[in-house]
């Protein structure tokens, strides 16, 4: 990694994900947790060159050029301050934040210190969605007149994610920001934002459930998105589409294959290798520490992501079309 190794700080679901990539990638990661008794199997299962049982002590680790935060939403502030004092450089996973004014104080230390940040926004690395960005951008679809982005299932949360204080929302801020992102990806800018949220049945759960939402983007097109974690019954076969004058295209939400149908022969393409797009993130991320700089994912595009998910919060409260300022 530029000459070091990565520090991925939290020893949760999501940094398997990282440290798998790591390891297929070659390169050397060091781990932390505030357990260090987690932090040693942690390493000890994934091969990491090193466990500490507190996030500083990883941070002085001289052989770690960046760090990673697996941390919880209410933590990436402090986490990412923390990190660019000790200079390193900083992926983030999503949201950036749970406040446009946590984002910017982020994006402004980044700044400061001459340091990248980037948010783990996996999605947009994944090889199917890239594909679908490249077919919107050649125009195969002609030009665009919807969006619809369905992502349903039934999945209780657990710990700090069924309080609003330290996720800042329920599902459309967690894994529902993912979509969100695809929608902006995909469609360009969001005008305008109309959401709605049913009363949640998993009545742990400070946060909503399940979001509705309709987007008027700038070019004139809409968008549907639907999230939801308590929808039982729902298959996992899932996926989203987006239709132009010409054709549609259709991508498994999974990552496996996308489908254009209509202005001729239909085509399709499967995608069997880092479907998820942890590779890929992590050379991106390697890439822009050589060059000093995030071409993709760096911490604006974080924050417009966070700007819709925020529009729609206020759009549920207020009951009426938000408009979206970024």
């Amino acid at each position: 990694m530029a000459g070091g190794a990565l520090l991925i700080i939290g020893c949760g679901w999501i940094a398997q994900r990282h440290a798998a990539a790591a390891r297929q990638l070659g390169i050397p990661f060091i781990v932390a947790s505030r357990d260090l008794a987690r932090a040693r199997s942690y390493a000890r299962r994934f091969g990491a060159v090193g466990a500490y049982g507190s996030y500083q002590e990883g941070l002085a680790d001289s052989r770690a050029a960046a760090a990673i935060l697996c941390t919880p939403h209410d933590r990436h502030l402090d986490d990412t301050r923390a990190a660019l004092a000790a200079g390193k450089h900083v992926l983030v996973e999503k949201p950036i934040a749970r406040t446009l004014e946590e984002a910017d104080a982020m994006i402004g230390r980044a700044a400061d210190a001459g340091r990248v940040l980037m948010v783990a926004e996996n999605f947009h690395f994944m090889p199917a969605f890239r594909r679908v960005k490249a077919l919107v951008d050649s125009g195969r679809l002609g030009e665009l007149r919807e969006l619809q982005l369905i992502a349903r299932g039934f999945r209780r949360r657990s710990g700090w994610r069924l309080t609003i204080a330290a996720s800042g929302g329920g599902a459309l801020i967690d894994g529902g920001i993912h979509y969100v992102h695809l929608l902006r990806w995909w469609g360009g800018r969001v005008r305008r934002v109309f959401a709605l949220a049913p009363r949640s049945p998993i009545r742990e759960m400070e946060g909503e459930d399940t979001v509705t939402l309709l987007a008027e983007l700038e070019g004139g097109s809409t968008a549907v998105l639907s999230n939801s974690l308590g929808a039982p019954g729902v298959p996992r076969f899932q996926w989203s589409a987006v239709t132009g004058a010409r054709a549609t295209c259709f991508a498994d939400n999974r990552g496996r294959w996308v489908v254009v149908r209509g202005g001729g022969r239909p085509r399709v393409w499967f995608h069997g290798r880092d479907t998820r797009g942890h590779a890929a993130m992590l050379r991106t991320f390697h890439d822009a520490i050589v060059r000093g700089k995030a071409d993709e994912m760096d911490g604006r595009e974080g924050r417009e992501d966070l700007a819709l998910v925020l529009a729609a919060y206020r759009s549920i409260e207020e009951r009426r079309a938000v408009e979206v300022s970024c």
